[in-house]
């Protein structure tokens, strides 16, 4: 996380239903974005594309911890 970026912190209540599509849909989004990654010529695009897997991963994360 860079110096500049800060945290903020609210909470999400979701059914179960919910949670479970909403893993679903992130997971399908970072396969996506993974065959993007691969597919770029472009460092600066590439470069950006991997910062989005890094948030949809964390996401993930923290949706399977809950």
């Amino acid at each position: 996380m860079a110096a500049q970026e800060q945290l903020t912190k609210f909470i999400l209540v979701l059914e179960q239903a919910e949670h479970a599509e909403l893993l679903t849909l992130l997971e399908r989004e970072l396969r996506e974005t993974r065959v993007e990654a691969r597919r770029t010529e472009s460092p600066d695009y590439q470069d950006e594309v991997h910062h989005q897997e890094e948030i949809l991963q964390g996401l993930i994360d923290k949706l399977r911890l809950s």
